[in-house]
């Protein structure tokens, strides 16, 4: 965060002029330190074991952390050796977990925190320091979007997966009849061509997978209809890492 100040010579004719500035908050003039929210030991670099904590800001004794902060430190000398943010450094119930993605015996270190909205979604990054310098191997911002929907005859609401060939089909046909009748006819054929949609990542899940002992990541899209609240499932997309970058090796659909 830049702080810009900006003075003028004229403060004289400043004090003459018929409006009054505005008194600063005190509340929101004082620094707030930040709360250590977790402390935790690993191997994220190649030799010897680091401390791993992740600070906040709460203002106001709310739930809201702002400027989340990773800092990773030799645990011999307590040196610091790296101090960085995600990108999306504010949200609700912000948390890290060490553990290797890449099999490559050292750890990295995933963050997530939630945004507080109605649809459940969150912030998501995987960080590695064991080149020396900060890399960010996912980041659900940038995460390709592989999926889109539309309502289908049948009642049904069709996905479509990032390879044309593979699609998905949501069985909607006990939804209520007023919902029904406004997008089909009585032979179930849709009155009109009706988009739906499937939202950006929603959620990130680690997991461990016992043959290649390591852990992989669960990505979550939300499939909804006509408005936000009409959901009907999950995207999942099972992804591991090649080397590069995370790929899905499994896709499925979650209907709820």
């Amino acid at each position: 965060m830049h702080l810009f100040i900006r003075t003028a010579g004229i403060f004289a004719a400043v004090s003459a002029l018929s409006f009054s500035l505005p008194v600063p908050n005190a509340a929101a003039a004082r620094k707030i330190p930040p709360t250590t929210l977790s402390v935790q030991y690993g191997k994220v670099l190649e030799r010897g074991v680091q401390k791993i904590e992740l600070t906040a800001v709460y203002e106001n004794k709310g739930l809201y952390a702002t400027q989340a902060t990773i800092s990773v430190s030799d645990t011999k000398t307590d040196e610091l050796l790296f101090r960085f943010s995600p990108e999306r450094d504010a949200g609700y119930s912000p948390a890290i977990a060490l553990a290797d993605f890449t099999g490559d015996g050292t750890e990295e270190i995933f963050f997530g925190a939630d945004s507080g909205g109605s649809g459940g979604f969150g912030f998501y990054y995987l960080f590695s320091v064991m080149s020396g310098s900060v890399q960010t191997l996912f980041d659900f911002e940038t995460y390709p979007e592989n999926f889109s929907a539309a309502y289908a005859d049948g009642y049904k609401v069709q996905v479509f997966g990032r390879n044309p060939e593979r699609q998905y089909f949501i069985d909607i046909s006990g939804r209520d009849a007023d919902y029904l009748s406004a997008l089909y006819d009585e032979n179930g054929i849709l009155r009109k061509p009706v988009a739906a949609d499937v939202s950006a990542v929603n959620t990130v899940l680690p997991f461990f997978v016992n043959y290649g002992n390591r852990y992989n990541l669960l990505v979550m899209r939300r499939i909804t209809g006509l408005y936000n609240a009409d959901s009907f499932g999950y995207t999942q997309e099972f992804l591991r890492f090649d080397g590069k970058t995370f790929i899905p090796y499994f896709t499925a659909i979650a209907v709820i």
